[in-house]
């Protein structure tokens, strides 16, 4: 057996650590006593093994993680399936090895036992080191996770990079809204970079489930248009005038909680 990679082409299990065929194979050192132990001790190690998907080792297919935490939570599965269904099976190869390596060094002390049946014997030794040996590589069966680890904190950099820009901009557009509100002074300082982050959180997953409920209503062209209508309406009126500057205030104050929110989601 070249080599044993469970979730691959080479993931079969192999001939000889499947007790039937042991046992055809061994005849008639599989009639001892130690041989019948080493059979029912290789049937145990076939029905851990059947139970066990190693598909559920691993992130499935195809499958795009949005967040750290969900990332996290899928790892945390794959390693209570790890701890509940492979290290029983490494457990059994263990056994299943100490005895094929005892009866292994008796069949050779025998000249009576032919040679190819000794062999045989010796490929479970073999064999089980090789399963075993696949399924101790945590570096390689958690991997993907890793990878999908690695990625998601290069997408994360990269959307602080892209939103870095426009929430200054905004921040500091706030800034002189709240000081001289005026519908000039939003579209001015503000609308470009509330335009900007609408959008970035509209296009990704992960804040939108997190945001959007707040961020939705923050397009920016939707709040400049009603301030447009709103100084249409109010004309000369100082109270009206002096609505709307609250209206304004009142807005600028929200989006200054919703950035320190996006901030947080963004740490």
């Amino acid at each position: 057996m070249a080599g044993f990679d469970p979730f691959g082409k080479r993931g079969e299990w192999p001939d000889s650590l499947v007790a039937i065929d042991w046992v055809r194979g061994a005849t008639p050192l599989a009639a001892t006593a130690e041989g019948k132990a080493l059979a029912l001790a290789l049937g145990k190690l076939e029905a851990i093994h059947k139970k066990l998907n190693v598909a559920e080792l691993r992130p499935k297919a195809g499958r795009a993680f949005d967040t750290l935490d969900e990332l996290d939570d899928a790892e945390r599965q794959a390693k209570a399936v790890y701890r509940s269904g492979v290290l029983p099976l490494i457990a059994q190869c263990a056994e299943v090895r100490r005895l094929a390596t005892q009866l292994t060094k008796q069949a050779q002390s025998d000249p009576g036992i032919p040679r190819p049946m000794v062999m045989r014997t010796a490929e479970v030794v073999r064999d089980t080191e090789l399963v075993s040996s696949a399924f101790k590589d945590l570096g390689e069966i958690f991997g993907p996770f890793d990878v999908a680890r690695k990625r998601l904190v290069k997408a994360g950099d990269h959307l602080r990079k892209t939103l870095q820009g426009p929430m200054r901009q905004l921040e500091k557009g706030l800034g002189v809204c709240l000081k001289q509100p005026s519908r000039d002074n939003w579209d001015k300082h503000c609308l470009d970079a509330c335009k900007a982050i609408h959008t970035v959180i509209r296009s990704t997953p992960a804040l939108k489930d997190a945001l959007w409920d707040t961020w939705k209503v923050h397009d920016g062209d939707s709040f400049s248009h009603a301030l447009q209508v709103a100084e249409k309406s109010a004309g000369d009126d100082d109270k009206a005038r002096s609505k709307n500057e609250q209206v304004i205030v009142r807005l600028c104050k929200d989006l200054q909680k919703a950035l320190d929110a996006l901030d947080k989601e963004l740490a």
